[in-house]
């Protein structure tokens, strides 16, 4: 098993690398911890890089992260009990142009225990590129020994392991000289250091806030619904969104909004379900709330919005979102009853039936405490609909205040 695993990450390194002279890597400033944020089809999860032990190393990464390099690269191997390797590779397989290589800094005391990163390499010691590995088990045998140079680990998952759990569980095949390939590409969406990812969010918010000046006008930037609709908890500000999977709008929205709803008080209920008025839309409102049902709505949820808005594969039927499913790790008779099951078609029902109470113009939109309807053509955008939610709820705080 040694000699096997260690040549499959020795192969995917060869087939990618470029025979430049070593580059003069600058040693990254950073004297704590850095972490960066992937987004993947299968969903996110966040390193915590370590420039102290391996200042070299992660100076390389980062350097390969700010130019955008990792964007819509594959993961390319998933190796169950072993590692999911990735960093080299777009889809169908093309190599990608690397920088010269990075000295390896694999003695630095760090070791390959399960949810650390570490560069892959050739059997050349300092040969790494681009190309990384996580370990999903503890593996000693790829760790430096004073006869053998190992594996340089420079950071750690933070949070979302689950996420590479599930990728390493994927069904895989053999192309051509690369073997142990899932067979659905799981794709890295983005790379981004989190603070990047912070002051971005800063900076939308103040946009929020800027760009258009409150108070924001009823009938004109939001619509007051006729008749209120029920919240599911009248001790809290309810922020409702309604989406659906076949909407390009709504795939654009979905980071935005879970960051803005990840920073709210405690005092808001953000929920969102998918909006039903066609048959299309019914099969997909029954795909979220049986994934849901199968405890695996994280695990569906973005790549589903990503096959269908960004791949555009035809998922308009029972059998074809089953085989989807699958790619995802979910046993096909468990998608079947779940999909079919009472409280699966109860709670799609139940969905049709509010979106009619709601009475939306289109997807997304977000019903802000039962009472306000906000859309991105009267809000004047995506961005701008945060602003106007964010108007509307100071509104709903200061009347229950004076209750």
């Amino acid at each position: 098993m040694l000699i096997k695993t260690l040549k499959l990450i020795i192969l995917s390194s060869i087939l990618s690398f470029t025979n430049t002279a070593h580059a003069q890597q600058t040693v990254t400033n950073e004297s704590k911890s850095v972490e960066v944020v992937f987004e993947t089809t299968m969903g996110s999860f966040v390193l915590q890089l370590n420039p102290q032990k391996a200042p070299k190393t992660v100076a390389n990464f980062l350097s390969y992260v700010d130019q955008g390099f990792y964007t819509n690269t594959l993961f390319h191997r998933a190796i169950p009990g072993f590692v999911v390797q990735a960093g080299g590779y777009t889809t169908g397989l093309k190599k990608k142009q690397t920088q010269a290589p990075v000295i390896n800094e694999s003695d630095n005391g760090l070791k390959n225990y399960r949810g650390t990163i570490s560069m892959a390499r050739i059997n050349d010691p300092d040969s790494a590129t681009s190309q990384f590995f996580i370990n999903v088990n503890d593996n000693p045998n790829l760790d430096y020994h004073k006869s053998t140079s190992g594996y340089a680990v420079f950071g750690k998952i933070s949070q979302g392991i689950e996420v590479v759990d599930n990728i390493v569980k994927q069904p895989t095949s053999s192309t051509g000289l690369f073997q142990d390939v899932p067979k659905t590409d799981v794709i890295i969406l983005s790379v981004k250091r989190k603070n990047e990812i912070e002051v971005t969010t800063n900076e939308t918010d103040k946009i929020s806030a800027e760009q258009k000046p409150a108070p924001f006008i009823a009938g004109k930037h939001y619509i007051v619904l006729k008749n209120p609709v029920a919240t599911r908890d009248k001790t809290k500000i309810e922020v409702v969104e309604m989406f659906s999977y076949g909407c390009p709008h709504c795939y654009e929205f979905e980071p935005q909004i879970k960051a803005w709803a990840a920073k709210q008080q405690q005092d808001i209920d953000f929920w969102y379900f998918p909006a039903v008025w066609n048959k299309p839309m019914k099969l997909f409102a029954q795909a979220f709330y049986a994934a849901n049902e199968l405890k695996a709505l994280n695990q569906i949820h973005i790549p589903l919005f990503f096959a269908i808005v960004i791949k555009q594969k035809n998922l308009s039927s029972e059998e074809a979102l089953a085989d989807f499913f699958v790619t995802q790790g979910i046993d096909k008779q468990s998608f079947t009853r779940a999909f079919n099951s009472s409280s699966v078609k109860n709670r799609s029902n139940q969905a049709e039936s509010r979106v009619f109470k709601y009475s939306p113009s289109g997807v997304p939109e977000v019903v802000v405490n039962g009472k306000y309807r906000i859309d991105r053509m009267r809000a004047g955008g995506l961005t701008e609909m945060l602003a106007v939610m964010d108007f509307l709820i100071e509104k709903e705080r200061s009347l229950l205040k004076k209750q």
